[in-house]
């Protein structure tokens, strides 16, 4: 569950209730079912937990508190939920660890996913989404050398697929990588992904790798202060439905 997701469902649980209580709580969830063509998987996750964040109006917080996140200023903490109820189109996700839930799913294309949650104290948590079509990168092909001012990722469309998770993974720590949100099926990748801090090309290959997601996915902070994310019941968090296409490895340099 990301600091970011956290956060944001504490943003609203301090903007939602009244003034007078001590602290508020709400149930956070993180969920998805992914479908990875290679290697091939079809898994489901999900992670559940309590939020409690204090009435920053009936006290004055100390940035020194521990329970201060370094970059969400917010007196909180997360407890992982154990012991819940939790189905993905009625087949049990196990509990691996307390509030991390997973299961391999057999997962078709097109095919509509929903989450079911029921936590220890009988609430019910539910979300929907369906399972983006197959597709794949057309460039850069395999292979390809190219400068690192002309990459540019093109794939197929996907069926159902909402939104495009596109990242540039580098072949070692003195580049940064990249990674960005795009609706379109081509995007440009910027040159400082294969720089280092000091501007200069890292040369090497680097592994290109496409996600198609319907339902809301990892969505930001802001987004989640807002909507509270796509789930039905006393809950904030994400449910969204994923399918990986074959990275392709190219050589910068």
């Amino acid at each position: 569950m990301t600091k970011s997701i956290l956060a944001a469902g504490l943003l609203v649980l301090a903007f939602g209730p009244g003034c007078d209580e001590a602290e508020f709580t709400k149930v956070v969830v993180s969920g998805q079912v992914t479908k990875t063509l290679d290697p091939a998987s079809n898994t489901a996750s999900v992670l559940i937990g309590t939020a409690t964040l204090a009435n920053l109006f009936l006290e004055t917080p100390d940035p020194g508190d521990s329970t201060f996140w370094e970059d969400d200023p917010f007196p909180a903490s997360v407890t992982p939920m154990a012991g819940a109820d939790v189905r993905v189109n009625g087949g049990t996700v196990g509990q691996r660890l307390p509030g991390a839930y997973f299961a391999v799913l057999d997962l078709q294309h097109l095919a509509p996913y929903q989450l079911v949650i029921e936590t220890p104290e009988g609430e019910s948590i539910t979300a929907r989404g369906f399972l983006p079509d197959s597709f794949s990168i057309a460039g850069p092909a395999a292979g390809d050398t190219l400068h690192r001012d002309s990459v540019v990722a093109v794939w197929t469309r996907s069926d159902s697929a909402e939104t495009y998770l596109v990242g540039v993974t580098p072949p070692d720590s003195t580049a940064p990588g990249w990674a960005d949100g795009t609706t379109d099926t081509t995007i440009a990748v910027p040159a400082a992904a294969f720089e280092d801090t000091l501007g200069n090309v890292v040369p090497g290959t680097y592994l290109l790798s496409v996600t198609a997601i319907n339902g809301d996915w990892r969505k930001s902070g802001l987004d989640l202060l807002f909507s509270g994310g796509n789930l039905t019941g006393d809950a904030v968090g994400t449910f969204g439905c994923a399918v990986l296409s074959r990275p392709v490895a190219f050589v910068v340099q």
